[in-house]
């Protein structure tokens, strides 16, 4: 699980179903905050995910707006922000440390 942000969204955007949509580029949206919820931090929007934490994870996902005055699509991105993303070592697989801090790889980093 992780928490990622919506940094700069509007809040006419902080409806459910659209920020668990936009969530989907990530992962498994589980639930909003508090925050989000009752719309208190119009400044951004953070949605918990259950996330595969070997996945190249995106910086940004695409929002195609509806306009129904001239029946066009407009496109903005919207940036991702990963907030306390758990650490996670590729090489053994185990959660809580990575590469940088894996004993398998670096056996000196073991205290004897």
């Amino acid at each position: 699980m992780a928490w990622i942000s919506f940094p700069g969204l509007l809040p006419t955007f902080f409806v459910k179903e659209t920020l668990f949509s936009l969530a989907t580029a990530v992962g498994r949206p589980v639930c909003l905050d508090s925050a989000t919820t009752n719309k208190t931090r119009p400044s951004c929007a953070r949605v918990k995910v259950l996330v595969d934490l070997l996945a190249e994870l995106p910086k940004k996902v695409r929002l195609d707006i509806d306009d129904e005055v001239s029946g066009g699509v407009q496109t903005e991105w919207v940036r991702i922000q990963h907030d306390m993303l758990p650490k996670y070592c590729k090489d053994c697989k185990l959660q809580g440390h990575d590469e940088i801090e894996c004993w398998r790889l670096h056996p000196e980093l073991i205290e004897n």
